[in-house]
Parts: structure tokens; sequence; C-alpha cells
């Protein structure tokens, strides 16, 4: 994909409400292509980690799928600098659906909805009222923006007192941010021993876990590792791939990488854009030699994001509750690393929270424009995106593709999964 030449921007700040916000909102700087950052990519990702954001927002991250995603797309990435140095990040992209007096713009973040997470960009608290007010001035102002859909996030990542200050700021331009809720991320913290998280779950769960860990030690060589090395994680990711399509075809099904529009050669381009700053990680559990679960995770300072498991499936194994047992080894080798908080990633999963994990709503910030034909259009927008996951949903992908051959593509369209915002 053909890089589009930077173009970089200062614009005053929008002018924020005396309280919360602080009494200076931080200078913004607006670049239209990752070439633009690029010298500064350390600095970006030194501010993610500081400021709390996710892996999901690290410059080669973006880029990769940017990379991957972006045709059509206009490049935004909102950086908010304080006495030079990066206080907040939101990187955008802009798309235009229809055109005429049907023409509608939406913004998102680089990364949404392929496939979703809970991206949580990295902006300081204090100052994240005047950064979104200055964002939404700009968008709505200058752009000519209908909607901006910001997330998927999670609902603490952004304090009431901030959004009702942005919305202040915006008034003229913009509706108040709504937040709509649509998953649940689940997330382990950590203590800094195995025995002390073993502590934490009830009686009977923990008890009926140590028994299937002694069970698994009596008959098998029980063997775990993880393959972080740079040089091997390439080659790793490959083998877990294999083994995440030979558990899901047990099923019928494709798995991940069918699932999603050119995920293989995506998580590919990641782990090795990954691999260089030492992040790729694979939890392996094996017995008598052979790997029977692999977890394909992301370290970024103290959190793993667990990204996708695998398992051996038929006999023996799945009558030794390998998923669980692997669940638990994982939990304890991440601890043993020094790790703090394990993302889980999205979905309700009553094994996680029988675990120990806690779940916290994730959804999107939604703004519409207050010009009077924005809101038929988002209005339009919605409903088509709607049409289109009843039809695929319910007419092909249950009662038309279980028909077909093999051959024939399992992945969603990204047709339809641009118009979900």
């Amino acid at each position: 994909m053909t890089s589009q030449a930077p173009v970089l921007d200062t614009h005053p700040p929008v002018a924020p409400p005396a309280s919360p916000a602080p009494a200076l909102a931080p200078q913004l700087r607006l670049a239209t292509s990752f070439d633009g950052i690029l010298p500064r990519r350390d600095e970006w990702d030194a501010a993610v980690t500081t400021l709390g954001g996710t892996i999901y927002l690290t410059f080669d991250w973006l880029q990769t799928w940017w990379e991957h995603y972006g045709r059509g797309a206009r490049l935004r990435l909102f950086l908010f600098e304080e006495a030079d140095r990066i206080v907040g990040i939101l990187p955008l992209y802009l798309e235009t659906f229809g055109s005429g007096p049907l023409r509608t713009v939406v913004a998102r973040l680089v990364g949404a909805n392929i496939p979703p997470k809970a991206f949580n960009p990295p902006i300081r608290p204090d100052l994240a009222g005047a950064m979104l007010g200055q964002v939404i001035a700009h968008l709505f102002d200058k752009e000519d923006c209908d909607l901006l859909s910001l997330g998927g996030v999670t609902s603490d990542w952004i304090q009431p007192g901030a959004v009702e200050a942005a919305a202040a700021a915006t008034r003229a331009v913009a509706h108040p941010p709504v937040f709509h809720t649509r998953d649940v991320s689940t997330r382990f913290r950590l203590p800094s021993t195995f025995d002390e998280y073993l502590a934490s779950l009830g009686s009977s769960e923990r008890k009926n876990r140590l028994k299937r860990l002694r069970s698994l030690d009596r008959n098998y060589r029980v063997e775990r590792d993880i393959v972080a090395a740079p040089d091997r994680v390439e080659a790793e990711f490959d083998t877990f791939a294999a083994l995440h399509a030979d558990q899901w075809r047990q099923v019928g099904k494709g798995g991940h990488f069918e699932a999603w529009p050119g995920a293989l050669a995506y998580n590919r381009d990641l782990v090795r854009r990954q691999a260089r700053h030492g992040r790729v990680q694979f939890f392996r559990l094996l017995l008598d030699g052979r790997i029977v679960a692999s977890r394909y995770t992301f370290r970024l300072g103290n959190t793993l994001y667990s990204e996708l498991p695998a398992r051996a499936v038929g006999d023996p194994w799945d009558g030794l509750g390998i998923g669980a047992i692997s669940l638990i080894r994982f939990t304890e080798q991440a601890i043993e690393a020094g790790i703090r908080e394990i993302d889980s990633g999205l979905g309700s999963y009553t094994h996680k929270t029988q675990l120990g994990g806690d779940q916290v709503p994730v959804g999107v910030w939604r703004v519409t424009s207050r010009r009077p034909a924005s809101r038929l259009k988002v209005r339009a927008f919605h409903a088509v995106g709607a049409a289109s996951r009843l039809l695929l949903h319910k007419l092909w992908y249950r009662r038309l593709l279980p028909r077909l051959p093999a051959w024939v593509g399992r992945s969603q369209s990204l047709s339809c999964l641009r118009f979900d915002a």
C-alpha cells in the first residue's frame, strides 16, 4: 500500500471549560501518515506504556494493521504534547460511504473491528477532556465528519468528567458523546506468587484444579515452556496456527484465521514486527514431548495480552481437561515471568471468571455532528450495517455456508465489517 506524503499541522487548542480540565490545554499535532511520525516511534511507544495504553496502540502494531486493512481510508494521527512530551495519542482514520446527499464520513480508531478489541488509547487522565474536545472539534469542523465511533474501549477508559468537558467544549458542532456497551473484556490481576493466586480461588474450584494437575503429573511427563526468542517465534506461530486450525476443524469450523479476512497474513506480519521488540511469547504445555496446548500472546511491560489459545482435541485429550489445565499452567508461568495483569480479550466465559478473571464492559463512544443532515445519514449508515449483518449471519453463515464445500471462503465480509461503528 502506497504511503501518503507526511503532512504535519499544528492546531490551536480548543478552549476547555474551567472545570475539570486544566487551564492550559495540550498542543495538538496532526499527522496524516505513519512516515510523518516514524522518527518519534520510540517516544510514541514509551508514552503508550507510561500512560497505560494497550499494546494495540503501539506504533508498529498500528502501522501493521493500517497496511493490511487501511486501503481507501484517510489516516489522522492525533498526538498531544505538553512541554515537548507526548501526553496523549488518538490514532483515527476516516472512511466515506455513499455519495451526493447520502455521503457519510465516519471516523474510527485505527485497528477497530478487525478484530474487535479493547484498545484504550493512551491519554493523560487530567487532560482527557481537553484532548477529546480538540479531536471532536477538528473532525466535525475541518473534516466534515458525520460520526465518530471511538472504540472498542473499556467503560473505565475515560472518566465522566472528561466526557462532560469535551461535550461542553464542542456543543456547537457535535452532540454529546454516548457510550454503547457491546461486550465485556476479562482481566486477570495477578499476585506475586502462584500460591497466592491459588488461595484466591474458591475452595471447590481450587481443589478440582489441583486434582487434575496431580493426575496429569502421575500419568505423563509434563513440561511447560515459553517460546519468546525473536529468531524462533515466526516458526512457532505457524505451529500454533496449525494446532488452532485443527482444534476448530474437529467441530466443523475454521477458527480465528479463517473467520477474519486476511487474518493469517496479518498475524504473521504482526509476529515478525513485534519480535523485533521482544514482545511475542508462546506459552506451551507438553505431555510426553507433544504440544497439547499453546497460547499466542504479546507482552508490553508487566501486562500480557492473550490473543488466542490452541489445544489438542480428541482421544485422550478431551477427557483430561486440557483447556482448563493449560489456563492454570499459563497463569503460573505468567506469574513466574513477572506479569501482573493478563488481558484475556473479549467475551464472557464462565471458566475465566471461575479462575479469577474480572469482567469490565467494552463499547464505543459515539459522537454525531450537529449538522441537520448528519443525524439522518448516520441512522441510514447504521440501518445498512444492521441489514447487512442480518443477511450475512442468518442467511449466509447459518443456512447456506454449512452446505457448501470446504474450499468456499469462511471469513467475514470486509465490506460488512466497514459498517460496524
